[in-house]
């Protein structure tokens, strides 16, 4: 059974129903809590979790319980940023020029040995070759062949 590291982009894209995409991503997310997939995630998909969403909906309140909520989904593994896994990300994103956080994810994704399920491009074009990555309909339709 495949693990996912699946980022920030994804979990405020299912919220967002005007969003393209948001019905693929919160298919996606269903799948997983209702398959028991593992999901092996930053602890920063917190922080930055609760800030997409105060930004978009200016309720920091819901925000933060929404953001909080993620660290108690079936299966979720948090997984700290430590110095090894922050050289790790900082190689990441100097070789295949990615934001900090981004490589974040990629980093936790390749030590985990799981796919991640992003819908930022930079990190599907630059990360391609490098760790399995790809967009939550195509990692959706993969575990349903």
């Amino acid at each position: 059974m495949t693990a996912y590291t699946v980022d920030t982009s994804v979990h405020i894209n299912a919220l967002n129903a005007s969003e393209p995409g948001s019905q693929d991503s919160q298919a996606f997310l269903e799948y997983l809590e209702r398959e028991n997939h593992e999901m092996v995630c930053p602890t920063l998909l917190i922080p930055e979790t609760a800030a997409a969403l105060a930004r978009a909906f200016e309720d920091s309140e819901k925000s933060l319980a929404f953001a909080l909520s993620i660290s108690t989904l079936p299966h979720m593994t948090l997984v700290a940023l430590d110095e090894p896994l922050s050289i790790t990300a900082a190689e990441l994103a100097a070789r295949h020029r990615l934001r900090g956080a981004d490589a974040v994810y990629a980093a936790v994704a390749q030590r985990h040995q799981t796919t991640l399920v992003t819908h930022d491009r930079k990190q599907l074009e630059r990360l391609s070759g490098v760790l399995p990555v790809m967009r939550p309909a195509q990692a959706l339709a993969q575990e349903r062949e």
